[in-house]
């Protein structure tokens, strides 16, 4: 007789820490295996996976890990359940922010194929202060949308209730958990270890989880928000629904940990926030006992916003172009070594590589091309 299996379904919310969850959970999963929990599919963002499983608007988006799913769905399905049937486990964890947006047909398309392979599914949310949540949401938009006064002035609203209700008619109110986003990242390298004891899973494979704070800045200050938003209404990321041929695609990494100014709405903004949240606050509090946000307006710390530019920003920023700019002499460089080689001139391409890495001494690219021509592998570079 097979031991009773449950599923922990993690919805989100977004801007709740959850690309650290599924980084964490991800980077453990062997070990997570062997105790008898399994975090399935290739990508630590199930979004892709479940997405392309299950979602019924397929519209066109950039390219993603995604597509595969959607181009084979019934290969992709058939691969997740030969792997849920081989292993040997009794708790599955999927976490995926999608799933918030899932239509009550798209949830009941997932939840009838969950009950193939669990007896019971946990479906876990995370809710975060709705000022300091519109503020992130905000952030997160301006690495992507250029509509900057638009984004700054109108904070997104959080729709708890409907999102939790969307769930609770599928899948049944007493399988939501509700988990609240301060608790879970008092101790930030414990964060995913906190959310696993939080969701019900043992204390050994919570200790699984530990570490994460050597995780990549990703957070944009103040100033470069403001200058990445700009530069997203000048070179917009999609063109006629389609990806814009003119973005690369790293945009939002060049400006990404730049020194500045702790980014924020203002404070009319933050307000707005406050009070369009309202509604879901009474619920949390009403269904779930959360009464952390029922605060009062007064208690709204004044706002940070600012566009002025600090002396911090500017040095960082100049670092940065610095930083660009060796990148792309490098990357000229390694080309040229290349197209020489191509035409046999190794002795011109050794020229070459010999000053791009004495531009260039920390380059791991230039250095590995200047041992591959050492060793006379003439293979190609990058």
């Amino acid at each position: 007789m097979r031991t009773e299996r449950r599923a922990i379904v993690h919805i989100g919310h977004k801007k709740t820490g959850t690309t650290f969850i599924q980084n964490q959970f991800h980077a453990s999963r062997s070990d997570l295996l062997d105790a008898g929990v399994i975090y399935p599919f290739p990508e630590p963002n199930h979004s892709f996976a479940l997405s392309g499983l299950f979602h019924q608007r397929l519209g066109e988006r950039a390219p993603s890990p995604r597509n595969r799913y959607v181009l084979d769905r019934e290969g992709s399905l058939s691969a997740i359940n030969e792997e849920l049937q081989a292993s040997e486990w009794h708790t599955l964890v999927l976490c995926a922010e999608s799933l918030a947006g899932f239509s009550r047909e798209e949830l009941s398309a997932f939840s009838k194929w969950l009950t193939e392979f669990v007896d019971a599914t946990q479906i876990v949310f995370v809710v975060r202060d709705p000022v300091d949540w519109a503020v992130s949401v905000a952030q997160q938009h301006l690495k992507t949308r250029g509509d900057v006064e638009r984004l700054l002035n109108e904070p997104e609203a959080p729709r708890w209730s409907n999102i939790i209700r969307r769930f609770a008619e599928v899948f049944g109110r007493g399988a939501i958990t509700v988990l609240e986003y301060e608790r879970l990242a008092a101790v930030r390298e414990r964060f995913a270890a906190r959310f696993a004891l939080a969701a019900g899973l043992s204390p050994s494979v919570a200790a699984l989880l530990q570490g994460g704070s050597d995780a990549v800045n990703e957070s944009l200050s103040m100033e470069a928000a403001l200058l990445l938003g700009r530069y997203n209404a000048r070179v917009p990321e999609t063109e006629g629904g389609r990806r814009n041929p003119a973005r690369s695609g790293i945009e939002p990494k060049a400006f990404a940990g730049l020194r500045g100014e702790k980014f924020d709405l203002p404070q009319a903004a933050r307000l707005q926030a406050y009070a369009q949240s309202r509604d879901d606050v009474a619920f949390l509090a009403r269904e779930f006992g959360i009464t952390r946000y029922s605060y009062s307006i007064s208690d709204i710390p004044p706002s940070r916003f600012t566009e002025e530019v600090s002396p911090a920003f500017l040095d960082a920023l100049a670092d940065r172009l610095v930083g660009l700019q060796g990148q792309a002499i490098a990357n000229r460089l390694l080309a040229d070594a290349e197209r020489m080689r191509n035409r046999g001139n190794e002795a011109g391409a050794a020229a070459v590589l010999r000053n791009a890495a004495a531009q260039f001494p920390t380059d791991q690219r230039v250095m590995r091309a200047l041992a591959a021509g050492k060793g006379g592998k003439g293979r190609r570079v990058g």
